[in-house]
């Protein structure tokens, strides 16, 4: 069984001077647990008697009418224990009207309450009972609609969240698909290049009609930028297309591929996405097709990136090679 609450602990709990925490334990005791309801009760009846004469501390008096008294069931208990007091009192007056001649000793208010309830007839008392059975339940019947705003309040907090992180969902998918058509449209642009590229009439020497529009070119993984290493890729001036074939290790599995081709100064010449490796006579490679009259001459850096299935990019390989315009 757990241990009762103290006086003070309770007074502190009346006076809204707990913590959330302490506070909502305290309610949910006295929602099942009667003992710590006519603890509570009992308490609440000292400190409203102890408002009423006027003997709580200056702090104390000024959170029982900021917090205590907010409520409208509490503020009737006040003004009840108020009209009893009064009538309390005038009760002790008549008496002591009554029997002049008697010493006249100091009456605290529950002496003047058992006088009065004395003095008076059944119909009073009966309904002074009425009116204690009414003020139980209805802090009862308060305690419990607390605890269910609480409970309410709680239940809604977690649909809201849950409800944020459903709109989060929503919004990365969206983003995502936005970004996939961004990509598919690109995509188009390029393809779009690539095809006027093909039928643009172009005015060639006669000599020159004989040669491929379409010039294939290999790039193996590897190969450094220094040391003379590059591989220098002859472009005649009929060629249109210039198709890499670029090489890649056998472990390098991905969803699909990106290629950036940069200048040597770093401005970017040209950029496709959604590539996808195949089978070649030395291993796995990525075709990547560009226009011929971008590659002026000089030397350019070729970046292959690989794309994870949950969309993350990662470095695959860097190549290198030089043009030279025929």
């Amino acid at each position: 069984m757990s241990e009762p609450f103290d006086e003070g602990f309770i007074t502190r709990y009346l006076l809204g001077d707990l913590p959330e925490q302490e506070q909502i334990e305290i309610e949910d005791r006295a929602f099942t647990d009667a003992r710590v309801m006519q603890d509570v009760l009992a308490v609440e009846a000292d400190l409203i008697d102890e408002y009423v004469q006027g003997r709580l501390k200056d702090r104390e008096r000024r959170q029982f009418e900021t917090r205590f008294l907010a409520s409208a069931e509490r503020r009737q208990k006040v003004e009840f224990a108020r009209a009893l007091a009064q009538v309390a009192r005038e009760s002790v007056l008549t008496e002591t009207i009554r029997r002049p001649s008697a010493a006249i000793a100091p009456a605290t208010l529950w002496t003047a309450l058992l006088a009065t309830f004395r003095s008076t007839g059944p119909a009073f008392r009966l309904s002074l009972a009425a009116a204690s059975l009414v003020l139980v339940v209805g802090l009862t019947w308060l305690t419990v609609h607390t605890l269910r705003v609480r409970s309410e309040l709680a239940q809604a907090q977690s649909e809201q969240q849950d409800l944020e992180g459903r709109l989060a969902d929503e919004r990365a998918r969206s983003q995502k698909l936005a970004d996939q058509l961004q990509g598919e449209q690109q995509q188009r642009e390029r393809d779009q290049e690539l095809i006027r590229e093909l039928e643009r009439p172009r005015e060639e020497p006669a000599n020159d009609r004989s040669q491929s529009a379409i010039l294939s070119f290999a790039l193996l993984p590897g190969v450094s930028r220094s040391g003379g290493s590059a591989t220098t890729l002859t472009i005649p001036q009929s060629t249109r297309l210039v198709r890499f074939q670029i090489g890649i290790q056998p472990g390098d599995d991905y969803k699909s591929f990106r290629v950036n081709v940069l200048s040597s100064v770093g401005r970017q010449i040209w950029a496709q996405d959604n590539l996808s490796a195949r089978s070649g006579r030395g291993g796995p490679l990525v075709l990547l097709s560009v226009p011929a009259r971008l590659l002026s001459a000089g030397e350019y850096e070729l970046a292959l990136k690989g794309v994870t299935d949950d969309g993350r990019t990662e470095d695959v390989g860097y190549y290198y090679f030089k043009v030279r315009k025929n």
